[in-house]
């Protein structure tokens, strides 16, 4: 299946790309993913993860410390890992259930959080990220953006039953979350 992705997840694939090459890897696997998540810098999860007070440099420490790099494979075709490409699936799936034709950052994210049991899951659990925040979080900064590209500049801190645009194609997950919709979370110490 071909999927569409927008131009910052575009860019969050070819930074993954890159630092698994540069670490020696032989795969993209989900922790090249997250990395690139957040050093593409302009995207929804970008921020997000942001908001959460990770940067790069921390996330590029946990992969250094929890797989390390080799010198041995340099300028090798790099593929996906078989739970990268279900991160993948899980983001188009979620790009089409909020009715875009494009996989954007925000459902790389949720992606990610949806296949619980991955290394980059285990990084963010390490550095402290609540997951079940980040779902709440993705709401807050899409609504943020929302009202700047309304020109509404005035409140960023508008609610979900506020963004007619967002209600049309979204799902309130702060809401699925107080009513225990969501699926369960599993941690791993």
């Amino acid at each position: 299946m071909t999927y569409k992705f927008t131009k910052s997840s575009e860019n969050v694939l070819k930074i993954a790309n890159d630092l698994a090459e540069d670490m020696g890897h032989s795969y993209i696997g989900t922790e090249h993913i997250l990395y690139g998540l957040i050093a593409e810098g302009s995207g929804v999860a970008s921020k997000v993860l942001e908001n959460q007070n990770v940067t790069a440099e921390d996330i590029l420490e946990k992969i250094d410390s929890l797989i390390g790099g080799t010198d041995l494979i340099k300028n090798a075709v790099l593929g996906f890992t078989p739970r990268t490409k279900k991160i993948l699936e899980n983001a188009f799936m979620e790009a089409k259930k909020l009715g875009s034709d494009y996989i954007g950052t925000e459902h790389i994210l949720i992606g990610i959080m949806k296949e619980g049991d991955s290394i980059a899951v285990r990084i963010m659990l390490d550095l402290g990220i609540r997951i079940e925040e980040v779902y709440n979080e993705i709401v807050r900064v899409l609504n943020d953006y929302e009202s700047i590209s309304n020109g509404n500049l005035k409140s960023t801190k508008s609610s979900y039953s506020n963004t007619q645009t967002l209600n049309q194609f979204g799902t309130d997950l702060s809401l699925q979350a107080m009513e225990g919709k969501l699926d369960p979370v599993i941690r791993k110490k």
